[in-house]
């Protein structure tokens, strides 16, 4: 250790090594899914989030390793801080922003206010699905995540992850079956 390793009261600043690798595994995944969130952050803004919410867990890894499941407690702590800022700044889920404009745009032929209240629909459901849904859908689905890597970033199983994309798909089918059922009867 060198000189540089120490803080100035002389505390080692050196993570230990289990958590640099998981700092290099999920570092960029966790960038990710902020910057799916957060529309009105700089992007600065987005990585001292990210930086700070790994520093606090880099800080207390001997306590998180000590958790039934570490990965799935550093996802929270990350989910945790981005519904936080995503809240102060008043912002909407920019998934479901991003599942607006496809819905609307897939349908250009049709007229566009038609298309952008059945885009609507399409938000209002995807803005109430369960977080675990959610978090699954979005990068799976709108960051083009593997199975394998959902699981991995969420600190869940691959067959959790398939289900819980069904499930979602199943409710948003369900949300808008319901919704174009009820404007037929309008």
């Amino acid at each position: 250790m060198n000189h540089d390793d120490r803080s100035e009261d002389g505390h080692d600043l050196r993570l230990p090594i289990e958590f640099e690798a998981f700092f290099e595994l999920h570092h960029q995944r966790y960038l990710d899914y902020a910057r799916a969130q957060l529309s009105l952050c700089e992007p600065e803004q987005i990585q001292d989030l990210v930086e700070d919410v790994l520093a606090h867990l880099g800080a207390d890894w001997k306590r998180v390793l000590q958790r039934a499941n570490p990965t799935n407690y550093a996802w929270g702590a990350l989910r945790f801080a981005v519904e936080h800022e995503r809240r102060q700044r008043g912002e909407v889920l920019r998934l479901v922003e991003k599942a607006v404009f496809m819905a609307a745009a897939s349908r250009a032929t049709r007229p566009v206010f038609e298309a952008l209240e059945d885009g609507l629909g399409v938000y209002d459901a995807i803005s109430r699905l369960p977080e675990r849904q959610y978090d699954a859908l979005l990068l799976k689905q709108f960051l083009g995540y593997t199975t394998a890597q959902t699981a991995d970033v969420m600190g869940i199983s691959p067959p959790t992850v398939r289900a819980l994309i069904h499930q979602a798909r199943t409710r948003l089918r369900k949300h808008t079956l319901l919704a174009a059922s009820e404007s037929d009867e309008e």
